[in-house]
């Protein structure tokens, strides 16, 4: 086992004892929950922000990569819509369609899970086979330059999908919000979202791609000093705390059919379509995608629903304990059971 999938399951252990570390404290009466929110803020505010200007300005300034702003939103916007009639057939109530619309569209593609699993894996195969070489053997830097812009990549899947969340779907949580009451105008949501500190990740990663396309080069105080590391396991071990504090068990079972029918879309319908758009995407005649970014694409795309998802609907009025449910069992279908056939399949591609 090399030292990146180490890495990557040492950062596993830490977020699973956060999560008990944050259940437990709430449990006990140590903390009262509400603290989450500040520990959230901190986290997406400063040491999230920090982490992905500083892997988005290790990104390659390739126009090539500019394919993820036409394939993302996509990816967004179709699973979100299709899941809607399947949940309009179970009979769901109406805040609880766009629960589980809001569910499809997000995915877990961050620090947390999705991009430091690609930073932990890729590449793989081919790729992996033409960057070592005739030696077989990837050098040190090797290794750290290519983890690094897989992690970058999955930073820019990540905030092209926080743009197309804004844009497209809000205006679609607004129509399934409950009843209408606190409903604020989609402009003035929009504006919210871009005015609010929470926003800070957006600005410093569009911070980070304009450093990485200007070709200024990274200090080298950033790599020998470990910082980025430092941020992501720190980041992620904040996170895992604040979501044990809202972690409610008794919430899980009332929704058999929406943790079905959520799984299918999460887990087969998201990677097929993620394939098909990349094919589409190498078949166009202009540049394709870099081997790298379709490699993290795929990955990303068996990613289980994010925690935004229960942000969103408390925000909007949705159903928050049904988005915290399905939040819960989808990651743990994710954990028991994909990740294990992601991690038996890839060594061997």
């Amino acid at each position: 086992m090399d030292a990146r999938t180490l890495e990557f399951f040492a950062l596993a252990l830490v977020s699973a004892l956060s999560i008990a570390a944050g259940y437990i404290s709430r449990e006990r009466g140590w903390l009262h929950e509400d603290v989450s929110r500040k520990v959230h803020w901190v986290t997406i505010v400063i040491l999230w922000s920090s982490a992905g200007f500083l892997a988005l300005w290790h990104l390659d300034p390739d126009p090539a990569n500019l394919w993820v702003l036409a394939i993302e939103p996509l990816l967004v916007v179709i699973p979100a819509f299709l899941i809607i009639p399947l949940a309009k057939a179970i009979k769901l109530k109406r805040n609880q369609v766009g629960v589980l619309a809001l569910a499809a569209g997000l995915r877990n593609s961050g620090f947390a899970l999705g991009a430091f699993l690609a930073y932990a894996i890729l590449p793989v195969g081919e790729l992996l086979r033409q960057e070592a070489g005739p030696s077989g053997i990837l050098s040190p830097d090797q290794a750290d330059k290519l983890s690094i812009s897989a992690l970058a990549y999955g930073l820019l899947i990540v905030m092209t999908m926080s743009m197309a969340v804004v844009i497209f779907l809000f205006p679609m949580v607004q129509h399934f919000a409950g009843d209408g009451q606190d409903k604020q105008p989609f402009g003035r949501i929009l504006y919210k979202s871009f005015v609010d500190w929470k926003a800070m990740l957006f600005y410093s990663s569009a911070a980070g791609i304009t450093l990485a396309y200007a070709k200024v080069p990274v200090p080298t105080i950033v790599t020998d000093w470990y910082l980025m590391k430092i941020l992501i396991f720190v980041g992620s071990a904040a996170a895992y705390f604040g979501i044990g504090m809202r972690l409610h068990f008794d919430h899980l079972r009332p929704h058999l059919k929406s943790h079905a029918i959520l799984g299918a879309v999460k887990f087969i319908a998201t990677p097929l379509l993620t394939l098909g758009l990349l094919l589409i995407a190498r078949n166009l005649g202009t540049v394709p995608p870099p081997a790298m970014l379709d490699q993290t694409f795929i990955l990303i795309a068996f990613m289980p629903a994010a925690i935004q998802t229960v942000i969103v609907a408390n925000l909007f009025h949705l159903d928050a304990r049904m988005a915290g449910s399905v939040w819960i069992v989808n990651t743990l279908i994710f954990l028991c059971l994909v990740l294990p056939a992601i991690m038996i399949v890839v060594p061997r591609l």
